[in-house]
């Protein structure tokens, strides 16, 4: 029959030993439940956990270790007491880390106690972790007033470790030989537990932020006699590293990336504690070779409280938006900056707002200077993507050997003159977003292939790389070229033709659009006036008439040119034909079209408000509705809905 301990012969329990009071309401009420249970309380000892179990545990309560450690280490340290002894307990009761025990050997391991056992009153009865937990406040539990024999030597003070008002998150449990009692150490349980909840929150707020971003990891580190612990790593780290995540609770920095003579770079980094922000470094890990953005900083607080270092990895993809962000890759224009009243333009414009809604390919095909850039970004803008990156390239700007490192970027190493840390290329920075391949028709032949190859496949490799990239981009491009002429020439790949031009838009030459002309003058002139701080500067007759003949070959670029040069060194408010025909020379005299193509406006109509233009429109052409619509340059539907807004109908 197992032997009970009565309640009513305190005092001569274990032979009158180890009894220093008679015990309070809270041990009293223990005891009574303790003395139901038959627990034999001469031999009782608390469950031993196998060690997969206490692993398993240890893992879940990473965080309340690793934070424990500085506390505690610093009290044991410090402490003129070399009997006392911290006992490290989880929420429900594991016993995880004894502090302050000389290999183990001690006065408590004499009297059977040890980490890895589990304590609750249904085994060992009345003891200071239940006791504690029952009554969630500190306590002190004294000698004889622990129910099983093993725990009567010694005096124990409990503190419970709390992450919020209503969880107890663990708990320590401070202990000395019974005969060094102490009532202020219950002040100092409380203090140092105290002390483990700031730290346990300060890393769940870290935790929290760092992992918002699922692109950029964070590792927190204790640099504790030459091995650089980690107190905390977000999932984001593994990912960027490509590699698998270690499976321990106590894990060192040395276990996921390579120590010296491997990633020297980085060792130095962090043996030598440098702050470093935004550098690209290379780094050897388990999967191979990889390149990161790495940012360090040092931390370190008073007394109990952590001293170390953290760093800070960006993904690619981080990089890559910080970079496009920085580049400029991104579209000014939207369809409102567009200039035009030519039913031919509305008409392209309207087209090209519907194709901004689809995620095909499209082609801008027009002459040089009438604006294929500004499309490309308002079909950008008015597009699923216009959040992401606009990014453009130059195919023309490039040399046949530079061009691919361009669109795909390259490897450490890929070709002389290689940067050390490799190079982005144009494909991965508009990842998610839209590529512009400006001057398509300029694009060398071998480069050709490749651009189909990525095309139809959505991934590419790097110049001088192994590892495929997947991408998802949609492109535009845009040429002055005849392509069909150009494959004809075999110079332009057919299947690639095809594969760009899903969506063709054909921009009109600005010779085409009838009275656009003399909108482009008048928005450029107000635009470089009040640039170049100048008054108001108007057209006479003949210049305005020299505008509507002119055939423009340089398009809207050339009219923009032309006026910028003419106001720049022009003193006068009124610009006559003669100073565009001194600023064009002889030239302009080869690109006058047939006298019927000129597009006609009276003397007065520039400077005019657009009421105006109208009613002196109407005047000239004898109420002609139509014919008005033809003298102002615009299409009927055009004039009828100015004339509405007008309140002229």
């Amino acid at each position: 029959m197992q032997k009970q301990r009565n309640i009513e012969n305190w005092v001569s329990l274990h032979g009158g030993e180890n009894c220093v009071d008679y015990p309070n309401e809270y041990v009293s009420n223990s005891w009574k439940r303790s003395n139901t249970k038959n627990i034999d309380y001469e031999r009782a000892l608390p469950k031993e956990l196998t060690q997969s179990e206490l692993e398993r545990t240890k893992k879940v309560f990473k965080r309340l270790m690793i934070c424990s450690d500085w506390a505690i280490n610093h009290l044991i340290e410090n402490s003129p007491d070399d009997d006392l002894r911290v006992l490290l307990f989880s929420k429900d009761g594991v016993l995880l880390r004894i502090y302050g025990s000389p290999n183990g050997e001690d006065w408590l391991s004499q009297c059977g106690i040890k980490s890895g056992t589990k304590w609750s009153e249904e085994s060992i009865g009345t003891n200071p972790f239940s006791l504690g937990m029952q009554n969630r406040r500190a306590v002190e539990l004294l000698g004889s007033f622990n129910y099983s024999r093993f725990l009567v030597e010694g005096s124990y003070y409990f503190a419970p470790i709390c992450v919020n008002e209503n969880e107890i998150y663990g708990s320590i449990i401070l202990a000395v030989p019974l005969e060094r009692s102490d009532q202020y150490l219950l002040s100092v349980a409380t203090t140092v537990a105290r002390t483990i909840e700031l730290d346990i929150f300060l890393f769940q707020c870290i935790d929290m932020f760092t992992s918002v971003d699922e692109e950029s990891g964070s590792i927190f580190l204790r640099q504790n006699k030459g091995r650089n612990e980690v107190v905390l790593i977000n999932d984001q780290v593994f990912k960027i590293l490509g590699i698998k995540k270690p499976d321990t609770y106590h894990l060192t920095l040395e276990e996921i990336i390579l120590p010296l003579p491997d990633n020297r770079e980085f060792w130095n980094i962090l043996n030598n504690k440098k702050c470093i922000s935004d550098k690209t470094i290379p780094l050897s890990v388990s999967s191979g070779r990889v390149y990161v953005n790495m940012t360090t900083a040092t931390y370190k607080q008073n007394k109990f409280h952590p001293d170390g270092i953290t760093i800070s990895f960006n993904s690619n993809g981080r990089i890559n938006r910080m970079t496009a962000k920085h580049a400029n890759n991104n579209a000014r224009y939207t369809f409102n900056d567009i200039i035009g009243e030519n039913e031919l333009m509305l008409e392209t414009i309207k087209r090209s707002k519907i194709a901004a809604q689809s995620d095909s390919n499209i082609l801008i095909q027009g002459e040089s200077g009438v604006g294929k850039d500004v499309f490309a970004q308002a079909i950008h803008n008015n597009s699923k993507r216009s959040h992401k990156p606009f990014v453009a390239i130059n195919c023309a700007a490039f040399s046949k050997e530079l061009i691919a490192s361009e669109l795909f970027g390259y490897e450490s190493g890929a070709f002389t003159g290689a940067k050390r840390e490799g190079s982005i290329g144009k494909f991965e920075l508009a990842n998610h977003g839209t590529l512009f391949l400006d001057e398509i028709g300029d694009m060398p032949m071998e480069v050709q292939s490749v651009l189909l190859r990525v095309l139809e496949e959505k991934n590419f490799r790097k110049v001088g790389g192994n590892n495929l990239i997947e991408v998802d981009v949609r492109i535009i491009a845009a040429t002055n070229k005849n392509l069909k002429e150009l494959i004809e020439q075999k110079l332009f790949r057919e299947d690639l033709f095809y594969r760009l031009s899903i969506i063709r838009i054909n921009i009109p030459p600005l010779k085409n659009r009838g009275g656009d002309v003399f909108l482009f003058a008048e928005y450029f002139i107000k635009k470089l006036c009040a640039r170049m701080g100048k008054p108001d500067i108007r057209l006479s007759k003949g210049a305005l008439e020299f505008l509507g003949k002119y055939s423009w070959p340089g398009n809207i670029r050339e009219l923009q040119n032309l006026l910028e040069g003419i106001i720049s060194t022009h003193e006068e408010t009124l610009i006559g034909e003669k100073e565009i025909q001194n600023y064009l020379g002889d030239y302009f005299m080869e690109t006058f079209p047939e006298e019927r193509n000129a597009v006609s406006l009276p003397f007065d109509i520039y400077g005019m408000d657009e009421r105006e233009k109208f009613e002196m429109a109407l005047r000239k052409c004898r109420n002609n509705k139509t014919k008005a619509a033809e003298y102002l340059g615009l299409s009927r539907s055009t004039f009828y809905r100015r004339m509405q807004e007008f309140g002229m109908n």
